[in-house]
């Protein structure tokens, strides 16, 4: 299980999505990492005004259907109902780096601590 991520990976939500919807359509997957197994990315999801982010865990991207399986509400964030054409993003997050500098420590990296607030 490794956490995956990619620059400036951004798209548009292709469909509204409710508080509880786990498949998220997007108009565009390509710039987002390529998921195999038990890979998975942290993504934001904001409304255009930026009032609304809530970040989920990806843990599969279907490149065929540009459908994201997601589970919500992560990283301190909760579950919000998000409109067409929203945005949904791979950003630098808290959960991110908690979960690469625990990753890098079990494979004989050197754990480093990470204080964010």
């Amino acid at each position: 299980m490794a956490v995956k991520f990619s620059n400036n990976a951004s798209a548009l939500l292709d469909g509204a999505i409710t508080n509880s919807a786990t498949s998220i359509t997007l108009d565009d997957v390509s710039e987002f990492p390529t998921l195999t197994g038990t890979d998975y990315a942290y993504l934001t999801l904001s409304n255009a005004a930026a009032t609304s982010i809530e970040i989920v865990k990806v843990t599969a991207i279907n490149t065929g259907t540009k459908v994201l399986t997601a589970v919500r509400a992560q990283d301190g964030t909760s579950a919000s109902a998000f409109a067409d054409g929203d945005i949904c993003e791979l950003r630098l997050t808290s959960a991110l780096l908690t979960d690469k500098t625990t990753e890098a420590a079990g494979d004989g990296g050197v754990a480093m601590s990470i204080a964010l607030g």
